[in-house]
């Protein structure tokens, strides 16, 4: 009979992601400024919504930072989405 679970000791640790951090970026001026990184996404798009419109930052970008376990080792990778407001 096939099992459908593999025995107990036979699985290999492979990357998975937990969860996902969103942050936004923009330019201030000659400064670049971030927000804190949360992984409520509404709250950055929010925060998206309300720099693009203004007249105060430019350059604005939802960052998604991955963060995926495997290996032992913690990785992460950024990705940015978005564009110049």
């Amino acid at each position: 009979m096939a099992r459908a679970d593999p025995p107990p000791g036979t699985t290999t640790e492979t990357a998975s992601t937990e969860t996902d951090l969103w942050r936004l970026r923009y330019m201030f001026g000659e400064l670049e400024h971030y927000t804190e990184s949360t992984a409520e996404f509404p709250t950055i798009e929010n925060y998206y919504d309300q720099h693009r419109r203004g007249d105060y930052a430019r350059d604005v970008v939802i960052e998604r930072r991955a963060v995926t376990r495997g290996a032992g080792a913690e990785q992460d990778e950024t990705l940015r989405t978005g564009g110049a407001a």
